[in-house]
Parts: C-alpha cells; structure tokens; sequence
C-alpha cells in the first residue's frame, strides 16, 4: 500500500468553480509583524471610543477555544472594541443541538454588540452549526464574516458558501491586517491568507500567510476579561466558566513533527512547508507568565495541563522550564508526547518539577497498521519499555487508543488486547472511535478500500459522528469476535481478577456468549464512568459507601459525600483530550 503522499490530496482540487489567482495588497506599508512586537506588552484594555472598531470572535461548541480566546486578547491588546461569543459547549458524546431561543439569544447579542466583522473560528464538526448560526445572524446584521480555523484552512473554497472571507492557516497576522482595515474604512480584499468570492463569483486565492516564530509576541487566551459571552442550555452568562475549572489548560507552542494519516497534521505540515518552522516554542518565561496569570483568574485550580501535541522535546527548553516551574508554580501537571520523542532524562527533570501523569497514543495495538494505515512511528515493544520506564519514575502513563478502525482485524484487536495487558495495572486509557474527516488520508484510504462511501464524509455525517460518537460507544450486541474484542479493549481499565480472566479468555479463544457477557460489562462501565446515568452511578455510589462503613473508614466516606456534593450540570467525566486547538 503506498501509505505517503499519495494520498495526501489538496482540497481546492475539487473545486468546481474557477479559482483566480489574488494580489496582495501591501495595506498602505502596515507591517504587521512590527505591529504584533509592538503591542505585546500592552494590557487587555478594552476600547469603547464610538469611532472605536468593533469586532466579533465567535467559537462553536468549545468554551477554551484558544483560538477566540487568543484573538480576542490580541485585539484587546490592540486597541480595537473587542467581544468573544463562545455558542454552544463540548459535552463530549453528548453536544446539546442548538436550540431556537440559543439562536435568538444570539441575534440579539449580534445586535447590541453591532460589530463592522464577525470572525467564526469552525472546525469540521461543526461546519453544520456554522452555517444554521451564520444564516441567523445574517438576518440582523450587515457585518462582514470572516472564518478561519481548520475547516476553512482545508476547504477556504467551501467555506465561502457562508462567509464572506476564509482565512487559510494561521491568522495571527491576518488578525492585524484586519484591524487596520477598519481603522482605514477599507474593505478587506487584498490581505494574504485571507480568501473570497470576486464580483465574478470566482474564488480568489490569497494563499497563506507566513507562520510567525516568535510565540512570545502571541497572547495567551484571555480568561474572564471584559466583554465575553456564553450561550448554553438556553441561558447567556457573562461570567466565564473557565475560572471555575480545576484543571488549568495551556499550550506552550504550536505544531506537530508527524504525519499520522488520521490527523490534520497530515495536511497542515505539507501545506506549509518553506512557510517557517512549524513547530514552534514560547519562552519557559512566557509560559510561567500565562501561569501566573491564570492563576489569578481561577478560584480553585488543582493541576495544570500542557495541551501541546509534543510537549518536552527539546533538551535545553526542557531543563530551563523544569527549573522554572519547580520554583514558582506548585501544582501537578500532565502533559502529552509521542513515545519515541520520550527521552528518560527530560523525565527525570520534569517529574522533579511536578509531572505526575503523561499521555501518550498508542492509536493501534498492531505494529503493521499503526505503521503502514495510521502512519505513526514506533513499535509495541517501545511502547511498553516507554510505559515502564514512565512508571519506574513515579509517572503515570494515559495511553490513547483509536477504534472502529476499518482496518483493524479480529487478528490485529487480539495483539492490541495483548500490548494493553502487558502495560499492567491500574492502567488509565482514553478510547476514542475513528472519524473520516474529509480530505485526511486515513479517510482518502478508507475510501479507496471500500469502507466508507462519500457520504460519510459529508459535513452532516461528520458532525453527527463527533458529536455523539466522538468517545467510543461499546458495541451491541457485539456477537462478532471484532467487535467484543473492541468492547474488551474498553474495559481494560477495570481490572478486577474477574474482568481481566475474561478479557484474556476472548483474547485467546473466540467465545460468542463470553463476548456477550463482557459487552454487557463495557455498556456499564460507559453508563457509570462516562454518561454517569443516575442508576448506575447511585448503585455504585451506595455499594461503595456501605464498603467504607463497614470498614469503619469515615474519613474516606466523608470524602465521597464531598465529592458527589461538588458535581455540578456543566461538569463532565475526564475523557481524555480533545481538540481546542
């Protein structure tokens, strides 16, 4: 199978209207770049002079999209009448769909807020969404909109169905060129990066602006600062939830060294090539900065989350940061890395520093397709001395694995079963289900080897599938050996003597009714640990409590009281990382 390049196919390919080729306009001499460095100190500051430009930065379905967080913060610092709308939040397997009076609210909001552009930030789920809200707003504004993020980096062309301009690739400095548009009263033609439709209706490419080294001069997102905005459940708040998280989340630079066929990483590495480094790094100082400056935001936070797709790589960056966050940051942190990138003596220094949890992907239990499908480094038997040595250094692996893979064979799931039992116990492990997001190579092979049809890959397919089956969903009645052999893959986090003699029987032997029995046992775990139905929790929640109390341990039942006492509606069971890229 040719697993490279092949099928790595560029979007605007298939487009069918004419695309013409822009010309960029040098904006009067405006250097954004001198912008970018010049305004990194200034504070969040809003601008409310009536003259004052005012934008709109919309996210969908993800109240920590960095992405509206970060713009609305460089506009801030920018000196332009900024707002942040954050429509709609990731309940994990479980979005809520958009409701008529969350539309309104919307409208409504559009319509006080009179911004000159609203700026959407869309991932491919959420296309879908993109357009219902598009369409509503359209109806009581005349603002411009602009899209970005990447599903408009992928598919620009098909973005401007809904919008007036698509941002292709990062739009920091886009951002900026924006900015001084409407200081200018010019319309927006002519930035680099930034595509539309000429009077013509052709598709005019703008190509994709450089991707700017220097992370320092990036903000970090803005946290519960002024004018920011949250529809959920049929409710507007404009408090921000993010200051009651206990699980502080940061990046500490952007990009990616793979190609995993299952990842726009895929599409995103090639596209910029002779664009600039795409891996780049902040500061260990500027990362301490945004710290310190959560930590004043939040109420109660409790541990720190590095969301980086490669996070501790470099020696020297490694070693100044431990040192930095030993000294003034006091809280655990986890973070996320691909196993061949894990290095023993980064771990030494950053478990010294707090590290007490490390993810890492596994993605497929069988070196063949995790190597010639998935297009990821690194074989079973790294991954276990990666685990162990994680292990010997009080670390505590979280291993990532991918599902309902097509290509995966009963053959291939026994092995994965196999790598799974020898990482040993307690063993934390977040299943995920395959998604074919259009144009990734994973679905262009899906596609070829007849596994999927066209239709799934459609934009309604794909959000249907995210947002209600983004986690994996254990099988039913699952009497095939594939499919009780993923439902086994899902129950390995519950080792009791019981559960794993079962597993390792199905592993072995093929057994229909076995298979059946662990099915039944995965359904519960997914009611109890993920969906948290009522039922299953309380008869859990009470098992466990007459257990305490007949031990005589009080203090350990006092705690489970405070705990179910905590809970809130908005809170959701730790499923692993999700994008808020």
């Amino acid at each position: 199978m040719d697993h490279r390049s092949g099928y790595r196919i560029a979007a605007t390919a298939s487009v069918k209207s004419d695309i013409v080729k822009g010309c960029v306009d040098d904006l009067n001499g405006f250097d954004a770049t001198a912008r970018l460095h010049e305004i990194r100190a200034n504070p969040l500051m809003l601008n409310d002079e009536p003259d004052s430009p005012r934008v709109l930065h919309l996210s969908l379905y993800c109240y920590k999209s960095f992405p509206a967080r970060i713009f609305h913060a460089l506009c801030l610092k920018d000196g332009i009448n900024s707002s942040a709308l954050f429509f709609k939040n990731n309940f994990t397997n479980d979005h809520l769909p958009i409701t008529d009076h969350e539309l309104e609210l919307a409208a409504e909001l559009v319509g006080k807020l009179k911004p000159d552009v609203i700026l959407m930030s869309i991932m491919a789920p959420y296309a879908v969404a993109a357009r219902q809200l598009a369409k509503k707003l359209r109806g009581v504004t005349d603002s411009v909109f602009v899209v970005g993020g990447k599903y408009p980096t992928i598919v620009p062309h098909e973005s401007l169905e809904f919008a007036d301009y698509a941002c292709k690739g990062e739009g920091d400095l886009t951002m900026l060129r924006i900015n001084q548009r409407l200081r200018e009263g010019r319309d927006l033609r002519g930035i680099k990066g930034l595509w539309y439709k000429d009077d013509q209706d052709n598709v005019v490419d703008m190509d994709q602006d450089v991707l700017y080294q220097d992370m320092d001069d990036i903000p970090y997102p803005a946290i519960d600062e002024a004018q920011m905005y949250f529809i959920e459940k049929n409710h507007l708040e404009i408090v921000d939830p993010e200051i009651y998280d206990e699980d502080v989340l940061v990046m500490a630079g952007r990009g990616c060294v793979y190609l995993c066929s299952y990842c726009v990483n895929s599409l995103l590495i090639p596209m910029n090539r002779g664009n600039g480094r795409f891996v780049r790094l902040r500061t260990p100082d500027h990362v301490m900065e945004e710290l310190d400056y959560r930590m004043k935001k939040y109420l109660d936070p409790r541990t720190v989350t590095f969301n980086d797709e490669v996070f501790g790589v470099f020696d020297e960056w490694v070693k100044e940061f431990a040192a930095a966050y030993k000294e003034r940051c006091k809280l655990p942190f986890e973070c996320e890395l691909v196993p061949r990138l894990i290095k023993e003596h980064n771990v030494v220094l950053l478990a010294d520093a707090g590290m007490n949890s490390l993810h890492f992907g596994v993605q497929s239990g069988q070196d063949e397709i995790r190597k010639e499908v998935m297009h990821r480094p690194g074989n079973n038997e790294e991954l276990v001395e990666k685990a162990a040595m994680l292990r010997k250094n009080g670390i505590q692996p979280q291993y990532d694995i991918i599902l309902d893979n097509p290509f995966d064979t009963p053959e291939s799931l026994a092995v994965a079963l196999g790598l799974l039992l020898d990482f040993g116990t307690p063993i934390n492990l977040n299943t995920y289900k395959m998604q074919y997001f259009p144009h990734y190579p994973f679905t262009n092979m899906a596609l070829e080897a007849g596994h999927i049809s066209e239709e799934d890959v459609s934009d309604e397919k794909v959000a249907e599938s995210v947002l209600y089956n983004m986690v994996y969903r254990p099988k039913f009645p699952a009497l095939n050996r594939r499919d009780y052999l993923e439902n086994c893959i899902y129950l390995i986090p519950w080792h009791g003597p019981v559960i794993r003699k079962m597993i390792i029987s199905l592993q072995k032997k093929h057994n229909p009714l076995l298979g059946f029995a662990a099915t039944l046992v995965a359904r519960i775990r997914y009611w109890q640990d993920f969906q948290h139905v009522g039922l299953v929790v309380w008869a859990r929640r009470i098992i466990l409590g007459v257990r305490c109390l007949l031990r005589g341990d009080f203090s350990m039942l006092a705690d489970r009281v405070r705990n179910v006492i905590k809970k809130t509606r908005y809170q959701q069971p730790h499923t692993g990382r999700l994008s808020v890229r």
